[in-house]
Parts: structure tokens; C-alpha cells; sequence
């Protein structure tokens, strides 16, 4: 994966729950609207690589059984409260990176995303975040059962 500062999700440096929580939620709305591939790309990689798209979509949509199709939703206001109440932070450390996990939404019910009473399941993610060209970047760290 090139990395190209125009396709990361770019930070504001600031050590924040809520900061973190808006790259967080705009990398979000890529999976929500089937963008896989900008998801993929809008994540910093270490490792010189990344997932494929394809790969990513497998990965999430299929991580609760492959019966019924999942798709990743933004829901309502509501419902981002409780998924942001419950995110996990952990800001800057003297090595440089913080932390966080958050909840992707995921339904088998895409009638309408922002209705209170759609079924929702969260797939628990974890991110590192980092330094790059002085603002903090989006690094995948894994997902959790």
C-alpha cells in the first residue's frame, strides 16, 4: 500500500477520545457506504501493506456467520452515544502511538439505518493511532471476538 496523505483519514494531534472517535467514525462511513476500498486506503499501515478490499468487506461482513448478509451502518445519534460511551481510550504514550477500540455497526436489516429498533450488532475493533507529517493517522490493530 502507497501511502499518500490525501487518502488517510488525517488527524488533528490531539490526544482526545472524541478526536479519535471522529477518524474513527469517518472510516465508518466508507464501510457504510460499500467504499472498501477508501476504507482500506484511509488507514495507515506499518507493515507496507494492508488489507485488500475485498479482503476488508469479507472480513467484517461475514464475522458473525455467513447466513444472513451484514452490511456496516451508521445508525442514528442515539445509538452513536452508546457506541462512542462505550469506545476504549488510551492517548499518546512516550513511545509515541495511543489507542482505542470502538464498536463497527453491523445489521442484516438495512431498511432503515437510522431507525432506534434495528437489530445491531457491533464488531469490536481496535486501532493504534500514530504520528505521520504531524497529525495522528488510523492504524488497524485487530478485531475482537
Amino acid at each position: 500500500m502507497d501511502l499518500n496523505s490525501e487518502r488517510l483519514i488525517l488527524l488533528p494531534p490531539v490526544d482526545s477520545k472524541a478526536n479519535y472517535l471522529d477518524g474513527f467514525w469517518r472510516w465508518v462511513g466508507f464501510l457504510a457506504n460499500d467504499d472498501y476500498q477508501k476504507a482500506c486506503e484511509a488507514l495507515y499501515s506499518s507493515r507496507g501493506s494492508s488489507w485488500k478490499p475485498d479482503e476488508l468487506k469479507m472480513r467484517i461482513t461475514t464475522f458473525f456467520g455467513e447466513g444472513a448478509p451484514w452490511s456496516v451502518v451508521v445508525p442514528n445519534e442515539r445509538l452513536i452515544g452508546v457506541i462512542n460511551n462505550a469506545a476504549e481510550y488510551e492517548p499518546q504514550n512516550k513511545d509515541g502511538w495511543g489507542s482505542f477500540m470502538a464498536q463497527i455497526p453491523l445489521t442484516t436489516q438495512l431498511t432503515d439505518s437510522k431507525n432506534d429498533e434495528i437489530p445491531l450488532m457491533g464488531l469490536a475493533t481496535s486501532f493504534f493511532v500514530r504520528q505521520y507529517e504531524g497529525r495522528y493517522v488510523l492504524e488497524f490493530e485487530i478485531f475482537h471476538v
